[in-house]
């Protein structure tokens, strides 16, 4: 029967110059879904590559919603090894992307070794092709992009910029000019492979084991859809909405490289300010109708965004109470291929670094909170390794180590990943599931929602996070995007029309479940360990200004109890390592 897989695969051998078109392995897709799930499990069945080696694969996966009529389903992910943290990585990008992965005919992408000389694969229906791409080495995702759709025409591209080129660890692969697979240094990945850009094109068709039943579920979902709040909000505000959200509802806004959560300036950053000075319109990916990002234009300038995450690190958490400084530097991280969140976490630290006089006198001079000159220029540096950029290109773990002098106090990190969502100072919430998820992203889970509005109890916590975390793993593996306002239990039937396999929301949950075992089985592999599920120590040191803790100090002992009870209910030891009986449990004792 006609299902929403694709039921191929592609695999490119850049080092031998080959490529094969394969079929997916049917039990991992059964175990794993698609998408971070089953990148994580190819992942695992390719060793412990360093994140540089030729053998560490790049994986480019759809889910099987992915490409369908379902809204939000256009999304896709790049998994690896992350240069940035030593483990496992999975870097979700909207817009088209995904969709033309499908229509090439094909459920994922997967690219190992390493080229001689800069090239870029194409990949259609008929298979891959590796050619060169010297003359695109050094420029811009957006150049870049430009010629490659102009000797494909109608094709989708994913690139990287000098950023990815010169193995900066937090470089990101660019789709459609201003999308991003963008946490972890994927892009870092890619460069070190020689692999500019992959073009995807094709018109293959996307069927469904039970279409009639598909079309009515969707009709129904679409309708709520539109009527539902957070739909219009979104349309409207965008995510910066939570700009204003987070400073005057949770007091929990990056703001000077964490040290408060409110911004006195945050009025200039506001979605209310993007519209006036930014002339902001709304667009979206395909086959999205909550349409919430924004189209900026402005003194001849364009960018996709800034979106809420963007605007946090690079504006307020550096202190700049300009729009349109923040939408430069968006540009300019889009086109160098830079993720904006790391980007912005690291510029802070340095200018904290400089504010406290621990870099070079002049980088002391220069480097200042609050100046977008000293925004723009880091920007540069960072991603051309250019003076004090070649040691902020590591990241803030090993920048401060370099530069020493206490600065890991104030390097905003988890095991390597700066930290993103809210200031945990006034969420804490998000601390625990920062500290406990793969990598310390707000994707992982958002439980900011419910801690501001008053819905969480602290003995409940640790549950109340590995759930959320379970749920997000799933739709990550579909995939859908996080805004789509409905639970698993209106996704199963989904799964269920458009694959003719039984999936029920305990079903998947189980598939949550596994997934982030699995993760944390790798990432204990591959180095990390019960210490580095520690927050920063600015956030046991100053006051929580709001939220569960608000006006408390979070003790490293009742931070340790939390975690000690969220290993339990995961079923893993003291140490936070997966048991033998829960890797038994979970079907996943044999992967790695």
């Amino acid at each position: 029967m006609p299902a929403s897989y694709m039921d191929r695969c592609i695999k490119v051998d850049l080092t031998k110059g080959t490529s094969e078109v394969c079929e997916p392995d049917k039990a991992l897709q059964r175990d794993f879904v698609g998408g971070k799930g089953l990148g994580l499990a190819l992942l695992c069945g390719s060793g412990l590559a360093e994140p540089f080696s030729p053998a560490n694969p790049l994986i480019f996966l759809t889910g099987p919603l992915t490409g369908t009529s379902i809204n939000t389903s256009n999304r896709s992910c790049a998994v690896t090894r992350s240069p940035l943290t030593g483990g496992f990585l999975d870097s979700h990008a909207g817009g088209h992307y995904g969709t033309a992965i499908k229509r090439a005919g094909y459920d994922y992408i997967y690219i190992k070794g390493a080229a001689k000389s800069p090239v870029y694969v194409r990949v259609t229906p008929k298979g891959a092709e590796i050619l060169e791409a010297s003359n695109l080495w050094g420029k811009g995702c957006i150049e870049t992009e430009n010629a490659l759709q102009g000797r494909h025409p109608g094709s989708k591209v994913a690139s990287i910029g000098p950023a990815g080129e010169k193995l900066v660890r937090f470089a990101c692969i660019t789709t459609e000019k201003y999308r991003q697979y963008g946490r972890g240094g994927a892009g870092a990945v890619m460069g070190s492979k020689n692999l500019k850009a992959v073009v995807v094109e094709g018109k293959e068709k996307i069927n469904y084991h039970n279409p009639d039943e598909f079309s009515n579920l969707n009709k129904v979902l679409l309708k709520e859809l539109m009527a539902h709040p957070n739909r219009q909000r979104r349309y409207d505000l965008g995510t910066t909405m939570w700009i204003r959200m987070g400073q005057e509802m949770g007091h929990f806004l990056p703001t000077r490289n964490f040290k408060m959560g409110e911004f006195p300036g945050y009025e200039r950053l506001t979605s209310e300010t993007m519209k006036n000075d930014l002339g902001w319109k709304s667009c979206g990916c395909l086959n999205c109708a909550i349409q919430c990002s924004k189209m900026a234009k402005w003194d001849g300038k364009e960018v996709e965004g800034p979106e809420y995450e963007t605007v946090a690190y690079l504006g307020s958490g550096c202190e700049i109470a300009d729009a349109k400084a923040v939408a430069e530097a968006n540009l300019l991280c889009d086109d160098l291929g830079l993720d904006t969140i790391s980007a912005g976490v690291t510029i802070s630290f340095a200018m904290e670094a400089a504010e406290k006089g621990l870099l070079s006198a002049e980088d002391n001079r220069a480097i200042k909170f609050g100046s977008s000159e000293s925004l723009l220029a880091l920007v540069k540096k960072i991603a051309m390794r250019e003076g004090i950029g070649d040691i902020l290109a590591e990241g803030t773990r090993i920048a401060s180590r370099k530069i020493g002098k206490g600065s890991d106090y104030f390097a905003i990190q988890i095991a390597g990943m700066e930290i993103s969502g809210v200031n945990p100072l006034g969420c804490y919430s998000m601390a625990l599931a920062l500290a406990t998820s793969d990598f310390a992203s707000h994707t992982r889970f958002w439980s900011a929602t419910d801690e501001m509005s008053g819905r969480l109890a602290l003995e409940t916590l640790p549950k109340y996070t590995a759930d959320g975390q379970d749920d997000v793993n799933v739709r990550n593996c579909l995939i859908v995007c996080d805004f789509l306002p409905f639970g698993l239990d209106r996704l199963a039937p989904f799964v269920e029309a458009g694959t003719g396999q039984k999936t029920t929301r305990e079903i998947l949950m189980a598939v949550g479940e596994r997934i982030h075992a699995l993760a944390r089985a790798y990432n204990m592999r591959a180095g990390r360990t019960h210490a580095d599920d520690a927050l920063p120590a600015r956030f046991h040191e100053e006051e929580m200004c709001a939220g569960l803790l608000r006006g408390k100090r979070l003790t490293r002992e009742f931070f340790e109890g939390q975690l000690q009870e969220y290993y339990r209910l995961r079923g893993w030891d003291e140490q936070g390592r997966p048991t033998n009986e829960t890797m038994e449990r979970l079907g996943i004792d044999g992967l790695i």
